[in-house]
C-alpha cells in the first residue's frame, strides 16, 4: 500500500484486513450475480451479461466508496449507500457510472481523504474524467463543478497552486460543451414527485453538511485527521455534481440516479446512526 502512495494520492484500497472492507468484498460476488442474472432474464447475450455483472460491481463499490468520502465518520452509512446505489443501478437503465465516479474523485481531490495533495497524474486523471463525463452526458455544468473542486484545492489550507491550471481545463470544457452541444435546460420535465424528493434530499443533506463540524477520521496514507473544512467543501461539491444534472430534467435525473442515491443515503444514514 505504501508503494501505491508513491505514485498517487487519490487511490484508496479495499484491504480485507479491515472488517468493513472485508464485508464489502464479500458482497461483491452477490452484486455481480444479481446484475448478471437480471441481464440474463432480459435475454442478453453472454458479453452483455458479463458487462452487467462488472458494472453492477462497479456501482456497488462506488456507492460505498463515495459515501465514505461524503461522511467519513459513519462507516455503516456507506453500506446503506451501497444498497441504494446498487438498487438505482438495477432499476434505472440510463444511470451513469461515469458521472458517479467523476463526482467521487472530484470530492476526493477536495477532501484529501488519502492525505497528501494530489499529484500531477492524479489531477490529469480527475480533469480527464470530469471532461469525459461532461461531454458524454451533455452536462456542461459538470465542468463548472470540476473547476470549483480544483479551485477549492488550490485555495484552501495547504493549497496546491497548480490546481488552478486544471480548474481552467474544466472551465474550458464547459465552454466547449456549450459551443458544440448547446445548453439543455429542461427542468420543467421533472415530475412533481421527483422534484419534491430532490428538494427533501437537498435540504436534509444540507443540514447534514452544516452539522459536520468536527472530523476524527484519519487520512489513509498519513494517519493525520482530515480537515473538517475540506470535508464540508467536498460534501458541497458532491451535492452540486448531482444538482447540475437537473438542468436536463428527467433525463438528467436518471443519468445522475446513482449520485442521488448516495446523496440520499448520507442524511438518512446520519439520522439512523447519529455520530456520538
Amino acid at each position: 500500500m505504501k508503494i501505491l502512495y508513491r505514485f498517487t494520492s487519490i487511490a484508496r484500497t479495499l484491504s480485507p484486513r479491515h472488517p468493513t472492507n472485508l464485508a464489502v468484498l464479500l458482497l461483491l460476488p452477490a452484486a455481480a450475480g444479481v446484475a448478471g442474472g437480471m441481464a440474463l432474464m432480459r435475454g442478453s447475450g453472454l458479453p452483455d451479461i458479463a458487462l452487467s455483472a462488472l458494472f453492477g460491481v462497479g456501482a456497488a463499490v462506488a456507492g460505498w466508496a463515495f459515501a465514505r468520502e461524503l461522511a467519513p465518520e459513519l462507516e455503516r452509512l456507506a453500506f446503506l449507500s451501497l444498497l441504494l446505489t446498487f438498487g438505482a443501478f438495477l432499476t434505472v437503465e440510463s444511470s451513469s457510472l461515469l458521472l458517479l465516479f467523476a463526482a467521487q474523485f472530484m470530492v476526493r481531490i477536495v477532501n484529501r481523504s488519502v492525505g497528501p495533495p494530489a499529484r500531477v497524474i492524479d489531477s490529469v486523471f480527475v480533469a480527464a474524467l470530469t471532461v469525459w463525463a461532461a461531454w458524454s452526458g451533455a452536462f456542461p455544468g459538470l465542468g463548472l463543478i470540476g473547476a470549483l473542486a480544483f479551485g477549492l484545492d488550490a485555495s484552501m489550507m495547504e493549497h496546491l497552486r497548480r490546481q488552478w491550471f486544471f480548474a481552467g481545463i474544466c472551465l474550458a470544457s464547459t465552454w466547449f460543451c456549450l459551443d458544440r452541444q448547446g445548453l439543455s435546460w429542461t427542468p420543467e420535465t421533472l415530475p412533481a414527485t421527483a422534484a419534491g424528493m430532490i428538494v427533501i434530499v437537498t435540504v436534509a443533506y444540507g443540514l447534514t453538511v452544516g452539522r459536520t463540524r468536527r472530523v476524527n477520521s484519519l487520512a489513509d496514507a498519513t494517519g493525520m485527521p482530515l480537515s473538517s473544512a475540506r470535508v464540508r467543501a467536498g460534501m458541497a461539491v458532491g451535492l452540486l455534481a448531482g444538482l447540475q444534472a437537473l438542468t436536463r430534467g428527467l433525463a438528467g435525473l436518471e443519468a445522475a440516479a446513482l449520485v442521488w442515491a448516495v446523496l440520499a443515503a448520507v442524511p438518512l444514514g446520519a439520522l439512523v446512526w447519529p455520530r456520538r
